[in-house]
């Protein structure tokens, strides 16, 4: 089997990096709700050359949030709010997740791109608040960049040789990822960039890429409570064991086949172990031949 073949390897071929735009696109959303609050922020918060105004203040990790737990909102928060004396900083976020992010949105999902993106903010802004409020980094943090980063990252993972422009240079896009990563590895300080989010941002997309992880399990929170009061039924089945004294055989093997069969219910078929396949298959046969031999 040749590294094509492999679940981790996709072609190049059929990818679209034309201009394009989906209002429904989670890509879509994502840049329409930066920029209203970019804008918001200019109109209203009242940012000067002293500060970033106040809804990026309102938004954005500042270095003693690690010790004001109310304030943790922010590790996610903080990736909606941009710079309001640079202009460029929400400019090549949104570009970046423009035209990298479709083909991973496409890749992905609707869903499990959006749970990437936020889960990723999510990594990058709690690693940050822990840096900053551990160390004596007095920097406030804000932008999308972690995040971007690692979708970036992601479609350089599965389209490494898409053609992609670093500026005005064509390159493989496999290039462009070793680029995003030695520039901000060896430029682990710098005025105004924070760095190690970056890094973060990459790491997440490395772990999400090469480790296999989904986050389609994610679901609405009225499905995991249904499913804990799932395995809430089934643990209750078997709390009455099967050498119970007080019953006899044919009432064990009536209890056990109503406790497979709320598990097919719950579970599904695939569910069952070997055994209780066996179980299942030997009692519908004796079901069966009883009721012959009352007919």
């Amino acid at each position: 089997m040749g590294y094509q073949d492999r679940g981790y390897y996709q072609s190049d071929q059929d990818l679209d990096l034309r201009p394009g735009w989906n209002q429904q696109s989670a890509v879509a959303q994502l840049i329409i709700l930066n920029v209203i609050v970019f804008v918001v922020n200019l109109l209203f918060g009242n940012p000067s050359l002293t500060n970033q105004g106040s809804v990026n203040e309102a938004l954005a990790l500042g270095s003693d949030t690690l010790w004001k737990p109310w304030l943790w909102f922010k590790t996610i928060t903080y990736a909606f709010a941009h710079s309001s004396s640079n202009i460029g900083h929400i400019f090549f976020n949104m570009l970046s997740l423009y035209f990298m992010g479709r083909s991973v949105e496409s890749r992905y999902g609707r869903a499990e791109f959006l749970k990437i993106y936020l889960l990723a903010a999510l990594f990058c802004g709690v690693g940050s608040m822990i840096f900053r409020g551990l160390g004596s980094d007095a920097a406030t943090v804000l932008g999308a960049s972690g995040a971007v980063l690692c979708i970036s990252m992601l479609f350089v993972y599965n389209y490494p040789n898409a053609t992609v422009y670093f500026i005005v240079f064509p390159m493989p896009a496999w290039v462009l990822g070793v680029i995003f990563v030695l520039t901000n590895f060896f430029s682990s300080s710098g005025p105004g960039i924070a760095y190690d989010v970056h890094l973060l941002g990459i790491l997440f997309a490395t772990l999400y890429f090469f480790l296999g992880w989904s986050f389609t399990k994610l679901q609405d929170p009225r499905q995991g409570i249904e499913s804990i009061q799932r395995w809430w039924k089934r643990r209750k089945f078997k709390l009455h064991p099967l050498d119970d004294a007080s019953l006899s055989d044919q009432e064990l093997e009536s209890k056990e086949a109503d406790r497979i069969l709320e598990k097919i219910h719950a579970s599904g078929k695939d569910s069952l172990t070997g055994r209780e396949k066996k179980f299942l298959e030997k009692y519908s046969q004796s079901v069966r031949n009883k009721k012959r031999l009352d007919s």
